[in-house]
C-alpha cells in the first residue's frame, strides 16, 4: 500500500468524482483510476461503486476511508511537527469552539497566538461537541473547545474543564415580556433555538424546561447559525436561551435586552477536548496552552 493510495482514495472520496480527484491533485484521471484499481486488487475488495453522476464508497470504502482520514492526518501532524521542532513554525492548527468560548477565550488566545506564529494557519470552526466528535477522533481537529454532555462517557478524549457556564435569556429591545422573571412566566412565548445538528433534535434545549417541571417550549425557529438566531430575535417577538458572555459584545447592547430570570439557568461547563492517544503538535499545543490560559483569566475576573 502507497501513500499515494491512500491520497487517491481519500480525493475521490471527497468529490465523488475521479475527474474532480485528478483536477484537485493536478495528475491526469488514468493514473488515479489505475491506483485505486491496484490498492482494491491488493485489498480484495471493491472501494468504489458507479453511479450517474460520479462513484460512491461501497460499506468495505467507507470503512477504509475512516482508517485512512486517520492515517493521513497523523501524517500531515509528523510533517509539520518535525518542521516545528527545527524551528520552522509552519503549518497548520484545526479547532472547533462553541459560541461562549469564541466570545471569552478566543480573542486574547487569538491574538497572542499570531504574535507567536505569524505564519501557521488556523482553521477555526463554530460548533458542539457531537458534531465535531468523529472528526476529533479521525484526525481531521486537533482539539475542541465547548460544552461537552456527559464527559465521563467518553474514554477515547482527554477533557479538561476550563470554567462554569451560564445562559440568560435574549429578547429584543422593547420585547412586551422583558420583566418575566421564570421559565413558566414564558410558558406562552415562541422561541429561537440554536442547534448545530441537521434534524435540529438537540434535548438541552427541552431539558431545562423539564426540570422547571414544564412542558416542552413552542420552538418557532432552528437556526443552525449563530448569526442567524441573532437576526431572528432582533427582528421578531421570538425569544433565545444563549450564553451570557455574549451579552458582552458591542453589538448587542443596541438590539437586545437580557430576561433576568430569577433561577439561573444550567448549562454544561467548557471543557478543551482532545485525543487521549495522540500528543499535538507544538504549535497546537501553545495554543491550547493559550486557550487555558485565557479560561483562567476569565475564571479570576468573573466575566
Amino acid at each position: 500500500m502507497k501513500l499515494s493510495q491512500i491520497r487517491d482514495i481519500l480525493a475521490v472520496a471527497e468529490h465523488g468524482s475521479l475527474r474532480a480527484a485528478a483536477r484537485q491533485l493536478d495528475v491526469a484521471q488514468p493514473a488515479i483510476t489505475r491506483s485505486i484499481r491496484e490498492l482494491e486488487d491488493e485489498l480484495g475488495a471493491t472501494l468504489f461503486e458507479r453511479h450517474a453522476r460520479g462513484v460512491r464508497l461501497t460499506d468495505m470504502g467507507k470503512a477504509f476511508v475512516r482508517r485512512a482520514t486517520t492515517v493521513e492526518a497523523e501524517l500531515r501532524r509528523a510533517r509539520e511537527e518535525i518542521a516545528q521542532l527545527r524551528g520552522r513554525h509552519r503549518g497548520e492548527v484545526s479547532v472547533a469552539l462553541s459560541s461562549a468560548p469564541s466570545v471569552t477565550l478566543l480573542p486574547t488566545a487569538f491574538a497572542a497566538f499570531r504574535r507567536h506564529y505569524p505564519d501557521v494557519v488556523l482553521k477555526l470552526s463554530e460548533n458542539f461537541f457531537p458534531a465535531i466528535q468523529a472528526d476529533l477522533a479521525s484526525g481531521r481537529l486537533d482539539f475542541y473547545v465547548g460544552p461537552v454532555e456527559a464527559p465521563m462517557a467518553q474514554p477515547q478524549f482527554a477533557m479538561d474543564p476550563l470554567y462554569e457556564n451560564t445562559r440568560v435569556g435574549l429578547a429584543r429591545k422593547g420585547h412586551p415580556l422583558i420583566a418575566r422573571r421564570s421559565l413558566a412566566e414564558l410558558v406562552d412565548a415562541q422561541w429561537v433555538r440554536v442547534t448545530m445538528s441537521a434534524g435540529g433534535n438537540d434535548s438541552a434545549f427541552e431539558a431545562m424546561f423539564a426540570m422547571h417541571g414544564l412542558a416542552a417550549p413552542q420552538v418557532a425557529l432552528h437556526a443552525r447559525s449563530n448569526l442567524l438566531a441573532l437576526l431572528a430575535v432582533a427582528n421578531s417577538d421570538l425569544l433565545a436561551i444563549v450564553p451570557q458572555p455574549w451579552l458582552a459584545l458591542p453589538t448587542m447592547a443596541g438590539l437586545f435586552d437580557p430576561i433576568v430570570l430569577d433561577a439561573p439557568l444550567p448549562a454544561s461547563p467548557i471543557f478543551l477536548v482532545r485525543r487521549h492517544d495522540m500528543p499535538l503538535t507544538p504549535v497546537a499545543e501553545h495554543f491550547s496552552d493559550l486557550i487555558r490560559r485565557a479560561a483562567l483569566n476569565h475564571g479570576r475576573h468573573g466575566v
